[in-house]
């Protein structure tokens, strides 16, 4: 599968490489990196850039994308798969990344090491990169497509046909024929490339989309709790103040409503409020905090109302009760 995946795009003349990722071709911030895909349609990429210094060194990296959504990515042709995703590493068995894994560390040494051999054969110029997209696409009406394409400079230079199973050439030099029919030749190479962008790719494709919608549609109730803080007294203010703090956790999907009550009724949203917005934990949940300033032994009561899609109407309400003391909590920055 190492050749299946392989394909040596070499510049016809020496350049200095941009190693900005966002400024690649085939970066997900480019749009024009591939073709709109049809409304109601998904595809699964995996792109390679590989940088050749000089006929000893270089350097490889590669990400996966589930439509512009990084899914996984690869740093080094030796290091570990990394999942951006949590659900992405649900989605394939244990196995399956292990042998994947194996079979991208083999495919790159073999990828760098022909590399460097057609460098040699053909006398050229370090340094060049290399870059290349495989993937497919499933549209809503069930049919699919493959593709293996690759640039050079940025423009188009070879790519796979996965009807007629061959490899097309985009420019007519002597250089990109020579990298065409060496890739035509190997048909052990191309019936596996074949049986990839056909089956294996749309299978992966399937389960991911099933696991992220699963992800992305999962209810998680959300648990608060309500504290006071007394923040350092102010100097010149006499005064002293109370902020009342609501810590909602773990809740998923993302939209949430907390709002205070006094005595029953809605406080109106004004300086006395503030809130740390949404913010994501490591779990894909969310978590949020908000905080009244109010004036200590005020006699009122106060409250928290947590609205979320996973409660049932009214949400939660958390009382704190009449503000007569407090708690000091350092650690808490309303």
């Amino acid at each position: 599968m190492a050749q299946a995946l392989g394909l040596v795009t070499l510049h016809r003349k020496p350049f200095t490489p941009t190693l900005h990722r966002s400024a690649l071709p085939f970066s997900p911030h480019n749009p024009a990196a591939s073709p709109p895909l049809p409304i109601g349609s998904h595809n699964l990429r995996v792109l390679q850039t590989a940088t050749f210094h000089d006929a000893v060194s270089a350097d490889a990296w590669g990400m996966a994308l589930l439509g512009d959504m990084e899914t996984n990515s690869l740093d080094c042709s030796t290091c570990p798969i990394r999942f951006c995703q949590p659900w992405a590493q649900r989605a394939l068995s244990l196995e399956h990344w292990r042998n994947l894994e194996l079979m991208i560390h083999m495919y790159l040494n073999n990828f760098i090491h022909q590399v460097k051999q057609w460098a040699e054969h053909l006398n050229l110029t370090f340094p060049f990169v290399i870059q290349g997209s495989i993937g497919c696409e499933l549209h809503l009406n069930g049919t699919s497509r493959g593709f293996y394409t690759a640039t050079l400079e940025g423009e188009d230079f070879v790519s796979f046909d996965r009807d007629t199973q061959e490899w097309v050439a985009w420019q007519e030099d002597e250089l990109t024929r020579y990298v065409r029919d060496s890739l035509n030749r190997d048909k052990g190479t191309v019936n596996m490339l074949h049986f990839f962008l056909n089956t294996t790719c749309i299978n992966d494709l399937g389960s991911f989309l099933r696991y992220r919608k699963e992800a992305l549609e999962r209810q998680e109730h959300p648990v608060a709790v309500v504290f006071a803080w007394e923040p350092p007294l102010t100097p010149g203010l006499l005064t002293p103040s109370l902020h009342l703090v609501c810590q909602v956790m773990g809740f998923h999907p993302q939209p949430v409503h907390v709002s205070w009550l006094c005595d029953g009724e809605k406080v109106a949203p004004g300086p006395q409020m503030s809130s740390t917005g949404i913010l994501p934990n490591a779990d894909l949940t969310y978590q949020l905090r908000s905080a009244l300033a109010v004036a200590p032994e005020d006699g009122h009561r106060y409250a928290c109302q947590v609205e979320h899609s996973s409660l049932q109407a009214g949400g939660l309400i958390i009382p704190w009760g009449r503000c007569t003391a407090w708690i000091s909590s350092p650690n808490v920055n309303a």
